[in-house]
């Protein structure tokens, strides 16, 4: 079919009147769509017709609003809509965390009988794979009442056209960051696009509306279609690992007493020489397969052992260059007084993150910090030390994560099994979990999920190691050009290579100048630019503020719709204290009390739902004003 361009003066005149008003409401929007792509894309309007030709392939085949609203009329038939199970998390009974939650258990229990959400207009969240020229973007937003809605495309060519089809002033009316927001997500790889994806709708997004959310796909384009696929696999991540508040209360208390031992952070600054070796040690059985070839080959690679694995490292007389822990309770500093002696552990060097359980230093000859993300604690230090991503929610995510940090692009794992063969053999031995009488003690792992095995085979594993293996994966992602040996005879973990230890040839390098370099990249100077009595004020003031707006907003709820604009509300209002402690500290038991208010109160009926949910939202008032004299004590 011959289509001509036309465009009249009218529509340039819309292209220009959605640019003006970006440029004057919305000034990131406006830089961002005048941003240069690669893909050729051509706005086409003939005899009252839309087209869009993208690198000269027609996208709707002559009529873009009629086909586009045929799509939409074929996806209301059968809507990918998602509603993640009923969850409330457990936390310890003895914490301001565990008293909300147990509350939330029982006044929320009907809640359990029902799979799905009953169907409503109200969405969480809608994620549209495909801009276009933007007709669905209309149609969803007048069909739904949609309260935060992400476009996902691969090139930003592909979202300008449409500012010459939809009026940006009217949605943005709609989508105005109070209650709703609209956004995008570039990215022209599947696997980064799904990784980005996920980790944007725990950072900028509230992952808890995605409690009741629809993926639509509009441009059916490979990367789109398997980067949707990728997130839908992975979904389950941001709804997993919020934290909660005493978590990072203990992070306030021990960020500041591990300040005051003026201990050196991370800086991010150096990099090891290129053809320098890690290894990274975990306390998956196979180790112990691992112990001979780890002594004969200690002077050609860097050694960071992992938690646990330095009760194994020990009995072998095995000195790692590097201790890795992250666990912030007294449990790590126990663990290690189990795991191995205190001559030996004096002679070594540990690095932590900044909540480390501050006597654990006083164990080690030297000690290093580096910032945990999204962390109370991590937020006080300045802006340019670089937080270590991807460092949870085990010991091995955190060494990985800092040898490629630090520069190292040939690692190899051992004992990260992320599994195991034998639920009974779940540890390498010489481990603190394999002795009995202790806390510390585990006859027999859980069997929950069954992988495909790293040299064949299957193996079992555990909801927390699955959550670490997936990280591992996510991680390795945006390191391509890092080569990870795993030897394990556990999990087979994408991103890595299968490497058997008899088949491994190491060559030399100078490893004491890589040992040096990384030590020369920890520093105190961050002690000069830290402002803690303003940040700690300001923590007290927006936890007030924020208690003030919680009480009146609840005053407004007269049906159970109106709990899902008071989620997104309140996660948005949180946003004007980014930066703050408060983010940090406030986000965790927000995301945990309204992922169980939201997928509670969903399954339910209307008045059922309305009168639980008011009880909820004044059990959580309450936790917030027990939380603040919390905070004052510290």
């Amino acid at each position: 079919m011959f289509i001509t361009q036309f465009l009249t003066s009218e529509i340039e005149a819309r292209r220009t009147k959605n640019l003006e008003y970006l440029k004057k409401v919305s000034p990131h929007f406006y830089q961002f769509m005048n941003l240069k792509g690669e893909v050729k894309a051509q706005a086409i309007y003939h005899l009252g017709r839309w087209d869009l030709l993208v690198n000269g392939v027609s996208l709707y085949g002559g009529d873009a609003r009629l086909n586009t609203r045929r799509q939409f009329e074929e996806y209301l038939k059968t809507p990918n809509e998602f509603s993640p199970p009923f969850y409330v998390f457990w936390f310890p009974e003895d914490t301001v965390d565990g008293k909300l939650s147990h509350e939330l258990t029982k006044l929320l229990a009907p809640a359990r009988s029902a799979d799905r959400c009953k169907q409503r207009k109200t969405v969480g969240t809608v994620i549209a794979f495909g801009v276009g020229l933007g007709f669905h973007i209309e149609l969803l937003t007048e069909h739904y009442d949609i309260k935060q809605l992400i476009l996902v495309e691969t090139d930003v060519e592909l979202i300008k056209p449409t500012l010459y089809t939809l009026d940006w002033e009217k949605l943005l009316s709609v989508y105005n960051g109070k209650e709703k927001i609209i956004s995008f997500y570039l990215h022209k790889d599947p696997d980064l696009l799904a990784v980005g994806l996920l980790d944007h709708l725990t950072t900028y997004y509230n992952p808890t509306l995605l409690t009741s959310f629809h993926i639509y796909i509009h441009r059916n384009d490979p990367v789109l279609i398997e980067g949707a696929k990728k997130f839908w696999a992975s979904n389950k991540s941001p709804i997993a690992g919020f934290g909660y508040f005493q978590d990072e209360l203990w992070s306030l208390e021990y960020t500041l007493e591990n300040i005051k031992r003026e201990l050196p952070l991370y800086q991010g600054k150096k990099k090891v020489p290129s053809d320098s070796t890690a290894f990274v040690i975990g306390a998956g059985p196979s180790l112990e397969y691992a112990i001979d070839f780890i002594k004969k080959n200690q002077d050609r690679a860097v050694i960071f052992s992992c938690g646990s694995s330095i009760g194994t490292l020990y009995e072998e007389g095995i000195k790692p260059d590097f201790h890795v822990e992250i666990e912030r309770t007294k449990f790590t500093y126990d663990a290690l007084l189990l795991s191995a002696s205190r001559d030996y552990l004096k002679e070594l060097t540990i690095i932590f993150n900044n909540p480390m359980y501050p006597q654990v230093s006083e164990l080690f000859k030297e000690s290093l910090m580096f910032v945990k993300p999204n962390d109370t604690g991590g937020s006080l230090f300045p802006t340019d030390y670089p937080p270590v991503g991807y460092s949870n929610p085990t010991v091995v995510n955190a060494g990985l994560s800092l040898a490629l940090h630090m520069g190292f692009r040939r690692v190899y794992l051992f004992g990260a099994d992320m599994g195991y063969k034998d639920p009974r053999r779940h540890h390498a031995r010489g481990n603190v979990a394999l002795k009995k009488g202790t806390e510390f003690y585990k006859e027999v792992e859980a069997q929950e999920h069954e992988l495909d095995g790293n040299f064949g085979g299957k193996v079992y594993t555990n909801s927390m190691l699955l959550w670490a293996r997936s990280m591992i994966q996510d991680l390795l992602k945006l390191y391509k050009d890092a080569e990870v040996f795993n030897t394990s005879d556990g999990a087979k973990i994408e991103g890595t290579i299968p490497a058997r230890i008899e088949e491994i040839v190491l060559s030399q390098f100078k490893k004491s100048e890589a040992i040096k370099l990384i030590k020369q990249d920890f520093s105190r100077d961050y002690l000069k630019a830290l402002n803690l009595e303003r940040k700690l004020s300001l923590l007290i003031s927006h936890a007030e503020e924020y208690v003030n707006f919680v009480r009146e907003r609840a005053k407004s709820i007269s049906k159970p719709e109106d709990f899902f604009s008071f989620v997104s509300e309140a996660g948005l209002y949180q946003y004007r204290f980014y930066g703050s402690p408060f983010i940090y500290m406030f986000r965790p038991p927000f995301y945990n009390f309204s992922y169980a208010l939201l997928s509670g109160i969903c399954r339910m009926e209307q008045d059922q739902a309305l009168e639980a949910g008011k009880t909820a939202l004044k059990l959580y008032i309450d936790f917030l004003h027990e939380c603040i004299k919390l905070i004052r004590k510290v």
